[in-house]
């Protein structure tokens, strides 16, 4: 909220405040959100030496805040699995956007704060999810496991022996086109200006055109509002 207020606030500076001014940039970074994990790639244009317009893909995973993770408590050496999960969720961000520096780092180092707005296309992900389940034989004195794709409807909790392989459901990835939007605060470190280590914190709104199927006996989200912390790393250049 306080954001424009003390953008708005801020002197504005010019080119002849800046040293050497590098026209491209290229980072990468990994960091944490508020309903999971991911990375991204980010492609910077400066249009002055302290503007720069932003291309960037981004994956990330998407938890449903209701996962709990459990056992089957009749079978000791059964694996570990979520109940109720119909589908994880993994996200691809591709948008554009602008970064603007608020102060520029003395020559020695110190911090450089700057603000990044971005958005466009977000694509939410459906890979189904399947599990070992137990298939008693007619006597009742042996069983066989049978991999299939959890269906809350047929599978009851207490023959569930465990989740399916992490890789199985890929094949059948299901998309759910969206929209986001993007709004962060980036503290950079580092005497090198050709060389960028930075921080980045802020806001992630992503919104879908239908209802994603994540968990069973619980609504299904068409939109997430994630907090993020990133790490970020890359390099400045001039294209000679």
């Amino acid at each position: 909220m306080l954001l424009p207020v003390f953008v708005s606030a801020q002197t504005e500076q010019t080119d002849a405040d800046k040293g050497i001014i590098y026209m491209r940039e290229r980072s990468y970074y990994i960091g944490l959100h508020s309903q999971g994990w991911g990375g991204g790639w980010r492609k910077s244009f400066f249009k002055t030496g302290f503007k720069k317009r932003i291309l960037e893909i981004e994956l990330v995973k998407m938890n449903h805040p209701k996962e709990t993770r459990t056992e089957n408590p009749y079978f000791g050496n059964a694996s570990s699995y979520i109940f109720g999960q119909l589908n994880s969720i993994y996200v691809a961000r591709f948008g554009t956007g602008f970064y603007k520096i608020l102060n520029d780092k003395p020559y020695w180092g110190g911090i450089q704060l700057s603000y990044v707005l971005s958005g466009g296309f977000s694509c939410a992900l459906a890979r189904p999810k399947y599990i070992y389940y137990i298939i008693p034989d007619a006597s009742n004195m042996d069983y066989t496991l049978s991999l299939e794709r959890y269906d809350p409807n047929v599978h009851t909790q207490d023959y569930i022996y465990g989740g399916g392989p992490i890789l199985k459901g890929f094949e059948k990835l299901k998309p759910y086109p969206g929209a986001y939007v993007k709004l962060g605060m980036m503290f950079e470190f580092g005497e090198y200006a050709e060389k960028t280590r930075a921080v980045e914190i802020g806001t992630t709104f992503d919104v879908y055109a239908s209802e994603i199927p994540m968990m069973a006996f619980n609504t299904y989200p068409r939109y997430f509002l994630t907090f993020y912390v990133n790490f970020q790393f890359g390099k400045r250049y001039n294209l000679y």
